[in-house]
């Protein structure tokens, strides 16, 4: 906000400059070019600033992710005693770089002075990283103060809403979620069709994903709208999605039997 401020007074005294020597037209023209330029230069400024933090954040996650991936190697060699020890492992390696990141996420604030809608961009950063925490209390508190865009941050608000029974679930759902489309669509509709069928609403479930369906052929998607059609509501299962659905900590993945395969992993 401080910068839109700085730039317009900028922009007007340039353009009352300019209609003191050419008149009404040209101040104007002057004052609309000049806020322009110099909204584009603050912008670039901001951006270029912003894109530095992004990138010690994305090393701090790329690093964690190598030593997941090794100590994954090294359980293949070597199979930890049960897959609670081994999920304990790689969660503290995850763990440590989340808390890291979040570090990194409160250097932004001396840029909200400057951009107004940034401070909702982290909030909705720090909503994914707090809820891989378990936070919850967090994410809650960061919800309402959150620019949610993306697929997986609506997931997450969809989550909070379900087990809080938050009664506006369904408005949320029918006002947020109808803008995406495809594979985002797909995946937005069988979250809260899931939801719908743990709270004893199959109909509203078999709507959602019908919706969907006019916009995505999602596999998933299709094999779930054809056992609720069948009846087969047990049969219900999102878990085609992978880590995104499983991110939002509905449902616990299933693990093969360690007898049979003879490694967790």
């Amino acid at each position: 906000m401080l910068g839109f401020f700085i730039v317009a007074i900028a922009a007007a005294g340039a353009g009352f400059y300019s209609y003191r020597s050419w008149g009404l037209g040209w101040g104007i023209t002057c004052g609309v070019i000049v806020l322009i330029i110099l909204w584009a230069v603050l912008g670039l400024i901001l951006r270029q600033l912003i894109n530095k933090r992004q990138m010690v954040i994305q090393g701090i996650m790329g690093d964690a992710q190598n030593k997941v991936n090794r100590q994954l190697e090294l359980f293949n060699r070597r199979p930890p005693s049960s897959y609670n020890a081994a999920k304990q492992i790689l969660e503290k390696i995850q763990f440590e770089a989340i808390r890291k990141s979040l570090v990194e996420l409160e250097g932004f604030k001396k840029f909200y002075k400057w951009n107004s809608m940034l401070s909702k961009q982290v909030n909705a950063m720090k909503i994914q990283l707090y809820y891989q925490l378990r936070e919850y209390d967090k994410v809650d508190e960061l919800l309402p103060k959150a620019l949610l865009l993306d697929p997986q941050s609506i997931g997450i608000k969809l989550a909070r809403m379900y087990k809080n029974d938050d009664p506006k679930l369904d408005k949320f759902f029918r006002l947020k979620c109808w803008r995406f489309k495809g594979e985002n669509g797909a995946f937005l509709a069988s979250v809260y069709a899931w939801i719908k069928l743990k709270q004893n609403a199959p109909e509203k479930a078999m709507e959602a994903l019908k919706n969907a369906q006019k916009t995505s052929d999602n596999q998933v998607l299709l094999e779930n709208i054809s056992r609720l059609s069948n009846g087969k509501v047990k049969h219900f299962s999102n878990s085609g999605f992978g880590d995104s659905w499983y991110a939002l900590a509905l449902e616990e993945p299933k693990m093969k039997n360690q007898r049979q395969t003879g490694r967790p992993f």
